[in-house]
């Protein structure tokens, strides 16, 4: 936890940035995703995303959220301006790449989260690590939060509502976010690894969509393709063994 707040309170936002610590053990029964929904109940910004407590933020993310927001916005105004017609759509969810810590917070690998594709929440589900995801207020109001009987999977089930609700996000390209791996973490544990799986498996169900199989190949040929697969490469290469603290966004 001292970590993760530190990580926060370095991002040089000021005032800009409102953190709620929520705790799903002490005050809830119904655990993260309860816990989650109930803190952005409370939070008045205008965007929104959550940090694990043993997890972190890395120096610079927000500032680079918050440019690309700023970068995006202007690029869709500058294209309705050219053609003439048609509105500035906001920018609502982007999402940035992940590297994976060691109990020391020593990076031994970077994840190149999901980049879109049309088959996102139509084929398969959307996978992208939740911390390493930012999207507006008006989102989460509008199309939904954490569905509370899932203990695992929580956030690859919200990305795969919004996109088969028609919405897209734009990807970062870069690291923003630490998670760090150890046997007390409830995602790491082998113990829990079956009853992931299942979970998993019952939210594709659901959504009628699939995780692996096909279409799971079809994005690992489609991360070479789009030049991902050497980015995180790339990434993994640059910032292996170093800490954290030294992964500027």
């Amino acid at each position: 936890m001292e970590e993760a707040l530190a990580s926060l309170s370095s991002q040089k936002m000021g005032d800009a940035l409102e953190v709620i610590v929520q705790d799903g053990d002490i005050e809830s029964d119904c655990g993260q995703s309860d816990a989650l929904n109930r803190g952005f109940a409370k939070a008045r910004g205008k965007w929104f995303f959550w940090l694990n407590a043993d997890d972190v933020l890395l120096p610079g993310a927000l500032e680079k959220v918050q440019g690309e927001v700023f970068n995006a916005e202007a690029q869709r105004r500058r294209e309705v301006e050219v053609k003439g017609k048609g509105r500035v759509g906001e920018l609502t969810w982007i999402a940035g790449d992940t590297v994976y810590l060691d109990e020391k917070g020593m990076v031994k690998d970077v994840r190149c989260d999901a980049r879109w594709r049309w088959w996102f929440g139509k084929r398969m589900s959307v996978w992208t690590g939740g911390p390493s995801a930012f999207f507006r207020r008006e989102l989460w109001e509008r199309i939904g939060g954490l569905d509370t009987s899932l203990k695992y999977v929580m956030d690859i089930d919200l990305w795969t509502r919004w996109a088969k609700a028609g919405v897209r996000f734009d990807s970062l390209m870069c690291p923003v976010w630490g998670f760090r791996m150890h046997e007390g973490s409830k995602t790491m544990n082998g113990k829990n690894r079956m009853e992931q799986r299942e979970e998993l498996a019952r939210v594709d169900a659901i959504h009628g969509v699939s995780s692996m199989g096909f279409w799971r190949n079809v994005t690992r040929v489609a991360s070479i393709i789009d030049g991902s697969w050497m980015k995180r490469k790339y990434d993994s290469a640059v910032l292996h063994n170093k800490h954290w603290k030294e992964c500027k966004t």
